[in-house]
Order: structure tokens, then sequence, then C-alpha cells
């Protein structure tokens, strides 16, 4: 097993600082792993540095899906849910452990809606080129009820698939590929002034764990931070791109009392034509997103009393069960960094990224998806190889991230070892679809130390070598790492674990 642990982020700083790497990604969320694994895949020396944790920010903070954006095609952007649907079926082969297909319910009790809705999911089967995980159908009142028990109103439906995803995990995983390939990366280490007289040629780094700072020097400067992206230019050149961030949050609700066997869509309260979905995710369902213009903080975007009224507002109409603030189990806000392109709702605004070649050696990429990270680290990295005169082609869409055998073997061989261990049901197929090879080395430690085999918070699935992994092998340095983003333990309402 690939070790990233504490003392690992200490090495690798001190290697950043006695060499000169051809790439620094400043940004451990999606776009940035994903540029660190394209340029260390080519040949080129990487180092990473993140100010908070890998996906602290809006990578950690999604809706956890890999989708087309059905929605998108209402936009007219059919080019971005081309690129969506493509990428989508590349991550289904490289990390099918991490990107499952769910189906996506969508209750249509009028005859009209449902033609409307019918001609759009059309479009977007045949923009699959073939490829679909399955093509959408009609449903009939009595499937639509068994898919969402409690369904206020049950009527015909329509059901698609797309794919869920945890996208912390999604992030380390393909961190923990570019590892593997010689990228250095670090967590905690933040970027406080770029350096170089014209031509950015680095950066200077406050370590936020062990203090002091060091200076990386790197030909091609990466500013990969997301909603944070016009700051870290700023610290090269006065005009940093404008964004117009919106946030969008979720709320955790008890699957007991929403017993969904699909995600589900429903319609907001709020705006006409706005749409929440309802995930179920283990004991759990977690719905979601708003999607607001927001001016404040985006160091901590709140979830406030007026986001959770219209959330759970729609639920309870969808869902007329008397749900109140009080059954919110836990929830999470992200801030999009949107490109600001004129007047008009941020739900409207492209999720198209946008990249800056000025100054001379930084690269900023802002905006985009999570579908779509893999894409635009590649356009990133091929300006980047541009600039060096050097690199190989682009490899990354047959690159495995974390499992590399076929994923129903490797969940019953992982079956019939938790059984031998005495582990819970699904246990062993909760493994493989975290720590896909390295399963066997979760198995491994709990033979040695059979407490690692019990659950880390009563009546939920995560166990306790979850924890001692999220240390050991994905630079987890805080608890907040270990149960807010490697477990998910916090956003399941779970207290702290016992002696942890």
């Amino acid at each position: 097993m690939l070790e990233l642990s504490a003392t690992t982020r200490d090495r690798h700083l001190e290697a950043m600082a006695d060499r000169v790497v051809d790439v620094l990604v400043i940004g451990g969320g999606i776009t940035g792993a994903g540029v660190a694994l394209d340029a260390a895949s080519r040949g080129l020396s990487v180092a990473l540095v993140e100010r908070d944790d890998f996906a602290s920010g809006t990578s950690g903070r999604s809706s956890r899906m890999i989708h087309g954006g059905a929605r998108y095609l209402r936009q007219g952007a059919v080019g971005l849910v081309y690129e969506s649907l493509r990428e989508r079926r590349m991550l289904l082969r490289r990390a099918p452990h991490l990107v499952r297909p769910l189906p996506f319910l969508l209750p249509v009790r009028r005859r009209t809606g449902r033609i409307v809705f019918r001609a759009g999911l059309s479009l977007y089967d045949t923009l699959t080129a073939g490829r679909n995980i399955a093509p959408h159908r009609g449903v009939s009142e009595e499937e639509v009820a068994r898919l969402a028990p409690g369904l206020a109103r049950p009527g015909p439906g329509l059901l698609y698939w797309d794919c869920q995803t945890d996208d912390a995990r999604l992030v380390i995983e393909i961190i923990r590929r570019a590892v593997a390939l010689g990228a250095l990366v670090a967590n905690r280490a933040e970027v406080i002034g770029l350096t170089g007289e014209g031509t950015v040629r680095g950066g200077s780094v406050a370590d936020r764990m062990g203090g002091g700072s060091i200076e990386i020097k790197a030909r091609v400067t990466v500013n990969a931070t997301g909603a944070w992206a016009g700051q870290v230019h700023a610290l090269a050149d006065p005009r940093p791109p404008r964004l117009r961030p919106s946030k969008g949050i979720h709320l955790v609700l008890d699957r007991a009392r929403l017993p969904i066997r699909s995600a589900v869509v429903i319609p907001s309260i709020a705006h006409r034509g706005a749409m929440f979905v309802m995930l179920p995710w283990g004991p759990r369902v977690y719905v979601g997103p708003t999607d607001t213009p927001y001016d404040g903080p985006i160091d901590s975007p709140a979830v406030d009393d007026d986001d959770v009224a219209v959330v759970l507002g729609s639920v309870e109409r969808a869902f007329p069960h008397g749900f109140e603030p009080s059954d919110v189990m836990a929830s999470w806000a992200g801030v999009r960094p949107l490109l600001d392109s004129g007047p008009g709702a941020t739900r409207d605004l492209s999720r198209r990224h946008v990249i800056l070649k000025e100054p001379p050696g930084l690269i900023t990429v802002t905006g985009g998806k999570l579908t779509t990270y893999r894409s635009m680290a590649e356009e990133v990295t091929d300006i980047a190889c541009e600039f060096l005169r050097g690199g190989d082609e682009c490899g990354t869409a047959r690159l495995p991230l974390g499992l590399t055998g076929p994923l129903p073997r490797a969940t019953a061989e992982a079956e019939l070892e938790a059984g031998k261990l005495g582990l819970p049901p699904g246990a062993g197929k909760r493994l493989v679809e975290r720590y896909g090879d390295d399963r066997q080395e979760a198995a491994a430690m709990i033979r040695e130390d059979a407490s690692l085999g019990e659950p880390a918070a009563p009546g939920l699935p995560v166990l306790r070598v979850e924890l001692e992994l999220a240390r050991s092998r994905e630079m987890a340095l805080t608890d907040e790492d270990v149960l807010v983003r490697r477990t998910r333990l916090a956003l399941m309402g779970a207290p702290k674990p016992p002696g942890d």
C-alpha cells in the first residue's frame, strides 16, 4: 500500500524545497488533483500544495454525482452535456468502485410534462453515442410508489440513469495515483506569494502544521483553487478573473423516514423550474443543491435558516411526513466558482471552465464540473507542456484509479474475506468501494487487530480500520479530516468516535 501520512507530507515538503519542479499546482481539489495526475503521467515533475485539506473546498461539498448534466440541455449546452457524458463513461471504466450507476426517478403526473421531459431525455440518451448505462423509460404509478414510498401524489414518471460518487474520496484516489507516478503533495501548505519578475517562477509556501515556510521553484505554476482563484491570481496580476460565486447546500435526513430506492428529483418550492435531488446514501438521504448568489466569506459558507426552509419545505411537499429543522442530521454548503458572464440567475450561468494564461508562467483555471475534471486537466496540462516545450501525450483516459481488476471479482473476494473475519454484512463490498485494491491491506490490519473490524460509531457502516487508513493512507492530519472528508462520519450525524 502506498503510504500517505503526516511523515510523507513532511518528506514531500522538504523535497519540494530542494529542487526545481516542472509544474507547481496550487489547490488540492478535483481540478488540482487532475492536473497533478495528468502532468505526472506525462513525465513532468510535479508539486501540489493545498492550503487546507484535500477536497476541503467545493470538491468535497458537491452533490456527489458524476452526471451528464441533463438539466443543461435546457440552456442549450449540448457540447457540455456531450463532454460530461463522455467523461462519465471514462470514469466508470477507470474507477468503477468509486463511480456507481444510480437510477433517477422523475415523477411527472401530467402527460404534457412527460412529453417535454421525455424529449430532453431522448436527446440525453442520443448524446451517449449508444453507450449509455441504460436508456430512459417510462414508469407506472405502481413502480413510482415502489421506488419512492411515501410520495404525496404518486403517478406515472420517467426513469433515467446517472452516477453517484464520494467526491472527496475521488480526489484522494486521483492524488494517490499522481504520487505513485512521482508527484509531491502536501496539505495544510498555503501559497502566500508568487515569485518571479515578469514571469511567475513558483511560490512561497507557509507550512500551516509545522510552522515556517519554504520556496518552491517551478517552471510553470497552475492556479487551480476554484472559488479562491481570483485571490491567488491577484498575487501576480491586479486584474483577476471576475467570478460570481453561487452557494449550494445539502441537508442530510434519516433514510428510515425516506426509504427511497432510487434518486428522486423533486421541484423546489422557491423557484419555478428549479429542482432538488434526493439521493440515497447508506442509512441516510441527502437533498440539494440550492443555487443562490453568494457574497459572503468563501472560506466558511454557512447553511442558514432560509436554505433549510427551502430544501426541507420542498421535501415536505413531496413527502409530507412532518419534517422539521430538528430532523436535519447534518448539512454542508459549498461555493461554485462560476465565471461572471453578465446578469441573470446563477443557476443559468455556464458550468464551463475558463483558463487564463497571463501573466507568463501562471495558468489559472476555474469553473467546470466534478464530472469533467479530467478533460479540464488535460487542457491545462497541454498549455503547460507548450510553455515547457516538453511532456508526453495525455494518457489519463486509460489510467485506473485505485482498482486494477474487475469490480465483481474484487467484491466477491472481499465479501468472502469479510465473512471469515466476522465483519458485518456488506463490509467487504464497502471496503472495495472505498479502497479498491487496498481492501486487502484493510483486511490484513483487521486480522492483526480484530477491534479494527468494529463499527466506528453505533448503527453506521464505517469501520474503525477506516480511521487508521485515513491517517496512514490518505494524509489526514486532523480529526476533521478524518470525520468530515475521509469517512463522512460527521456528515452522517455521528458523534466523535471514542478513543479517536
